[in-house]
């Protein structure tokens, strides 16, 4: 499949480089939604390291829709087991797209998910646990490797589940009152002692990595506690970005709370 060696390639390049880690939550006005999560190394394309490779020099748009792969396959998979049958069902809300133009200087991956509520949302990780894509695998060990520590072992910072999930690690409430969105008592606790007191804010380092997290809402903003954010230019969502650094020393870093207009 065309996009399984374009991911190989940039997963080559994400051990050489630096990315943004880009979630993006967006909810509809009953609780749904859909949730994002990718890599853009367009910053790279615009430093030319994408011309060693005629892959990355084309315009490539490519989308992998689960739900249209498992009908198309589905006789096959109806020969399988019948809990083979149900845990492949469990990505059909799932989609895998990658874009890659030269002339534009984009060079991204997104994994998206369509969730019902937002408990359906904390199964993101787990419906893709054990999932048997070669897309998938790699698409995760690019991510992993970008946000797990340096050890001897190299299992620190790797999820159990084998798919960097960073949903499981907040508490996110979303209604007409409002949106808030906290780090867990865990993940907070785990962060502050895995915590590397060794990058410092003027380190080289601290921006080869950076997390973006944007939430969009079907009504305006009217406050957002978190300093650290933007109010996106329709009012309808805000975005917090943070360095290695920024997100390291302060656990709390993403934690805010949305008020609505009207309310």
């Amino acid at each position: 499949m065309k996009i399984l060696k374009i991911t190989i390639f940039l997963f080559a390049l994400l051990l050489l480089t630096s990315c943004e880690i880009v979630q993006e939550t967006h909810f509809n006005v009953n609780g749904s939604g859909t949730y994002s999560l990718g890599f853009d190394m367009s910053e790279m394309m615009k430093m030319g390291l994408s011309s060693e490779e005629d892959a990355a020099s084309q315009q490539i748009d490519t989308l992998l829709v689960f739900a249209d792969y498992i009908e198309l396959k589905k006789d096959s998979i109806a020969k399988l087991s019948q809990e083979d049958q149900d845990k492949i069902k469990e990505l059909e809300p799932f989609s895998l797209s990658m874009k890659s133009d030269s002339v534009t200087n984009t060079l991204e991956m997104k994994l998206k998910y369509d969730f019902k509520d937002q408990e359906d949302l904390l199964a993101f990780g787990e419906k893709l646990k054990g999932q048997n894509f070669d897309e998938l695998d790699i698409f995760s060990g690019a991510l992993a490797k970008d946000i797990s520590t340096d050890n001897a072992d190299g299992e620190e910072g790797k999820e159990e589940s084998g798919f960097p999930d960073f949903n499981k690690s907040f508490i996110t409430n979303f209604s007409r009152a409002g949106f808030s969105v906290r780090i867990t008592q865990e993940a907070m606790e785990k962060q502050e002692k895995e915590k590397d007191t060794t990058i410092t804010a003027d380190s080289p380092m601290v921006d080869m990595i950076r997390f973006k997290n944007r939430y969009i809402f079907p009504y305006k903003v009217k406050s957002v506690s978190n300093k650290n954010a933007r109010v996106l230019s329709d009012f309808k969502g805000i975005e917090i970005s943070g360095n290695l650094y920024e997100i390291t020393n302060n656990p709390q870093f993403f934690d805010t709370e949305v008020r609505f207009e009207g309310e």
